[in-house]
């Protein structure tokens, strides 16, 4: 497991450093597969179905390893 550092403002305002582990895996998708998840994020799992040849978990699992979800919640306006 690699890890990397990153920080983060406790609640008195102090900064922490955590370590961050990272699990490395091999994935079967390739950089063309992952560019266009990347590129057409804002369709539906059902239309990238459509256009990838994975299951709905992959495609949602592979969202997330890309930070496409996470990505999301900071785009979303409130």
């Amino acid at each position: 497991m690699a890890g990397f550092l990153y920080a983060q403002t406790d609640l008195l305002g102090n900064m922490k450093r955590y370590l961050k582990q990272t699990q490395l895996t091999t994935s079967n998708w390739t950089t063309e597969q992952d560019c266009f998840l990347i590129e057409n994020n804002s369709l539906s799992v059902h239309d990238l179905i459509e256009h990838l040849p994975f299951s709905e978990e992959e495609i949602r699992v592979r969202r997330a390893v890309l930070g496409l979800v996470r990505r999301d919640k900071q785009m979303k306006t409130y």
